[in-house]
């Protein structure tokens, strides 16, 4: 589909957004990224307007012009320990045991930061969250403490509901919805080295903490406090919660999950997306194509059969894999030189669907690459809508008098 420069300019995030994913995709992120929302930027501007309270950590930058400051060298340094998702204040040295002090006891940086970032509560956000989706995103602290310009800080002390606030900005970084949002506009996310920029994070939309209803304002703090503290993590609940706090229905989610397992940005977590597909991992794809083509299949008195096609052995690993669509009464002929010229053919324009109607409408042969990432849900909802678009034609369907 043709994309206008306007359009670019406009949503400058659309063409990584395609590399990526799909046409869904682009409709999802219209949704996060709705004028009428407001970004995490805005809403910490509003109360914050010094703009103090946000930004990287101290930077000592040997051998440049170094600033001392009172409040440096007492602070303990922030370091993640393995106390995992906790912070260990009592192993934690203060800036002055590490870097020094003068006579007057002063501590200096080449940027020490103001004194109001370190305050509590604080949340404190590693540039690079690693690629391990278990593993810890963000810090929360209840104690004054220090960090260094490999991290981001966001102080909630003076917010009117600072424990809200500082526990809804603590759960994002964990969150699939920034993952998504991050791999879909950073300009660091989607390559071999997972990181990403202030400015990307503050993008995300943010919703107003005063708006919030107090049993979900509980709900934040509560998951908050068990993503801390629990051996076992609510990574599904917390997800859910947090899509439906986004207003995101069911078919977003999936698209996001799926594109993210598509998509995934390190090579180690996205290997799985690459390996060739089984029985197994066909089996969801199989399901909600059916799902999907069966209602107009069903106004007609028919019902539809989507089967993997029976020339293919259990053990088959040729780079596509096929699957007959047709009525349920219906068997779909397979003429093996067509299906070669067909692969031949898909091979040499670089495509990943293949679609082969069968003579007399007795339906289509539909391969996909045989790898992971090309059958997932949201694959088999595009799939379907092509189906039902361009192909109803190939099954025979007659209207029901």
């Amino acid at each position: 589909q043709p994309i206008s420069c306007a359009r670019v300019e406009k949503q400058p995030w659309l063409l990584k957004t395609l590399s990526l994913g799909t046409w869904l995709d682009v409709e999802v992120m219209e949704a996060l990224t709705s004028s009428a929302l407001k970004t995490l930027s805005q809403r910490w501007s509003d109360w914050d307007v010094s703009g103090t309270q946000s930004g990287e950590g101290f930077n000592i930058a040997l051998g440049s012009s170094q600033e001392y400051v009172d409040f440096l060298s007492t602070l303990p340094v922030f370091k993640p320990t393995i106390a995992g998702f906790q912070i260990g204040y009592s192993s934690l040295q203060t800036f002055g045991e590490i870097y020094g002090t003068n006579e007057e006891g002063q501590s200096c940086a080449n940027r020490p930061r103001r004194e109001e970032l370190y305050q509590p509560p604080l949340v404190i956000v590693p540039q690079s969250p690693g690629d391990k989706k278990e593993s810890p995103k963000a810090f929360i602290s209840s104690n004054k403490i220090a960090f260094s310009k490999s991290f981001y800080g966001y102080s909630c002390s003076g917010h009117p509901d600072a424990e809200t606030l500082s526990c809804l900005i603590y759960l994002l970084p964990h969150s699939a919805i920034f993952a998504y949002f991050c791999l879909m506009t950073s300009r660091r996310s989607g390559f071999d080295r997972q990181t990403f920029n202030k400015e990307e994070f503050d993008a995300l939309p943010f919703p107003d903490i005063a708006d919030i209803p107090t049993a979900t304002k509980s709900t934040i703090r509560s998951l908050a406090q068990r993503l801390q503290h629990d051996a076992k993590k609510p990574w599904q609940e917390m997800d859910e919660f947090i899509f439906r706090l986004y207003g995101l229905d069911e078919d977003a989610v999936q698209v996001a999950t799926d594109t993210l397992f598509a998509a995934a940005s390190y090579r180690k977590a996205g290997k799985a997306a690459f390996e060739i597909t089984t029985r197994t991992t066909r089996a969801n794809f199989v399901s909600n194509l059916r799902d999907d083509l069966e209602p107009y299949f069903e106004v007609c008195g028919e019902r539809v059969e989507v089967r993997e096609a029976e020339f293919q052995p259990e053990s088959w690993r040729e780079p596509w894999f096929f699957l007959a669509v047709s009525r349920e009464s219906v068997t779909v002929p397979i003429n093996s030189e067509l299906m070669q010229q067909a692969m031949e053919v898909a091979n040499q324009k670089g495509c990943s669907r293949i679609i082969v109607h069968a003579p007399e409408k007795h339906g289509l042969m539909l391969g996909l690459l045989n790898q992971r990432r090309w059958w997932t849900m949201t694959r088999a909802r595009l799939c379907a809508q092509h189906i039902i678009r361009e192909c109803l034609d190939s099954f025979g369907l007659k209207e029901v008098p």
